[in-house]
């Protein structure tokens, strides 16, 4: 089987139009359609549902769907492979592609990435890329990133990848400043479960990485959450919008463009209640890419809660 005609099936797999695969890869589609013929006629099974006058109309069969998942590992090693190959003949390339989550903002942030780029001897390029956990793992999986800030997904490690501890998000009680518990709040620095009690309280979807530590939390402390969503914005913005509402989020820098929300810390959760890991491939990584992983290893990030506003 020809590596082209690997490009081809996957190109046409993310598409579903053979038109439109065809002007991506800049070939007829005569060329591409008897290219995924062979492919199928070699491998004995079909890798597309057919449909409509002209094959109008495409979908992946169960067979194509799991092959297409392989085809991208293979590819992105290939491509790995040259690059690391290219590196003997000092044709490396200096680019990074990060991901990140949405909640990783702030001077903090951007200070780290200038600090590595006066460090590097590669004048490296970033291409960064926001997404939730669950999405930045299954990229950098398939190859289309080289490294990301994740939490772990589901609260466990998967054994092709590398984790490192880079920083934690403490447990805040997100509050109106209109809510009587405000003032009280602010006063002390502080909040105790206890002050949590006969509140209408807001959190986490059971799907969120967060819920692997807030679940057993919220269960220790016999605390319900009436209304569950998905990210910091969403429960600010509520609490923002109603002063009889709290949410249990883990503080980022969003959190801070909502003025009339004070976030508190809660005494009873420990100030590093959900880590932050830089995660990597468990493989040979390029020269640039792995002196960018020891440097953020080493990398000391600041206490975000001490920084906010």
């Amino acid at each position: 089987m020809r590596i082209e005609h690997l490009y081809y099936f996957k190109r046409l797999a993310e598409a579903l139009n053979y038109t439109q695969a065809a002007k991506d890869l800049y070939i007829t589609q005569p060329a591409l359609s008897t290219a995924i013929k062979r492919m199928e006629e070699e491998l004995g099974f079909s890798l597309f549902y057919r449909q409509g006058t002209k094959f109008s109309k495409i979908s992946l069969s169960p067979q194509g769907q799991v092959f297409y998942e392989y085809v991208c590992l293979a590819l992105s090693s290939y491509e790995r492979g040259i690059a690391l190959a290219q590196e003997y003949e000092g044709q490396q390339s200096s680019e990074l592609k990060i991901g990140t989550l949405y909640a990783i903002q702030g001077q903090f942030w951007s200070r780290a990435l200038e600090e590595y780029r006066t460090f590097s001897s590669y004048n490296p390029e970033f291409s960064i890329r926001q997404a939730f956990s669950k999405a930045l793992i299954a990229q950098l999986k398939k190859g289309n990133l080289d490294v990301v800030f994740s939490a772990k997904v589901d609260g466990k490690e998967d054994k092709d990848l590398n984790y490192t501890v880079c920083w934690s998000q403490p447990l805040v009680a997100a509050i109106n400043k209109q809510h009587p518990l405000a003032k009280r709040a602010v006063k002390q620095d502080f909040i105790s479960v206890a002050d949590l009690a006969d509140e209408t309280i807001l959190s986490y979807r059971q799907s969120s990485p967060v819920y692997t530590s807030l679940g057993p939390f919220l269960e220790r402390h016999n605390i319900t959450v009436s209304h569950f969503y998905d990210d910091e914005i969403t429960l600010c913005s509520l609490v923002s919008s109603d002063e009889n509402q709290v949410a249990l989020l883990c503080y980022s820098f969003l959190v801070n463009a909502f003025e009339d929300v004070v976030c508190v810390p809660i005494k009873e959760a420990p100030m590093d209640f959900h880590k932050l890991y830089l995660v990597s491939r468990n493989e040979t990584h390029s020269k640039v890419l792995q002196e960018f992983i020891d440097f953020m290893s080493k990398y000391r990030f600041p206490n975000i809660l001490q920084l906010r506003n």
